[in-house]
């Protein structure tokens, strides 16, 4: 049988280690500056399944254009090359900014990376990827909710309801909302044999 993994992505600062800590109990890396995972890590977490930390991708302080591509291709390549093997997908960005972050890349006519990766992976892997929109408890509730139905819209070419069973508003770091996607999480894994999966980090 082939490894299998779940992934996790995200833009420098977006809270993926915070995430990756909060759903499994997981001990990754977290910094205080943006862009602490700096290459593909794997964590062993089940006879069988990896837990596979990506690199921060876009734009990050003291990185370097050729650094971006780079790291932005080791990304891509992985997800194509173990397309087959990859259980779960999440990718986590942050909610309080997607707005202003989309508009001023549109302005540069750019599409917004986390668009852009989430698009990818529900066309590499078949289906949506689950997303942790993270940081919920840095902005206004309204705004927060604004910023959520234009990352639906966004994601969906205006069809929302596609998206709406995958996406998980959440402050990792305030442990707020993340009660529902650890459980969808789980019990992906559970379906697919793994009945105690993180017991090899945890013994």
């Amino acid at each position: 049988m082939p490894e299998r993994y779940v992934i996790f992505t995200g833009r420098p600062n977006a809270g993926k280690s915070s995430t990756i800590r909060a759903l499994t109990g997981l001990k990754v890396a977290i910094g205080k500056r943006p862009g602490t995972t700096t290459r593909i890590k794997k964590y062993p977490i089940a006879n069988g399944l990896s837990l596979v930390d990506m690199p921060g991708y876009g734009r990050k302080a003291g990185g370097s254009r050729d650094w971006e591509d780079r790291t932005k291709n080791l990304i891509l390549d992985f997800i194509e090359e173990n397309a087959e093997q990859i259980l779960i997908a999440v990718h986590v960005l942050n909610i309080t900014t997607f707005i202003e972050t989309e508009e001023r890349l549109a302005k540069k006519g750019f599409i917004s990376l986390d668009v852009e990766m989430i698009g990818y992976l529900h066309e590499t892997l078949g289906e949506f990827p689950l997303v942790a929109a993270n940081k919920i408890d840095k902005g206004k509730e309204q705004d927060i909710v604004t910023n959520l139905e234009a990352l639906m819209d966004r994601i969906t070419d205006g069809a929302p309801e596609e998206a709406a069973d995958y996406v998980y508003p959440l402050s990792a770091k305030k442990d707020i909302g993340v009660g529902a996607l650890k459980n969808r999480f789980m019990k992906t894994l559970w379906s697919a044999g793994f009945s105690k999966p993180f017991k090899l980090v945890r013994s």
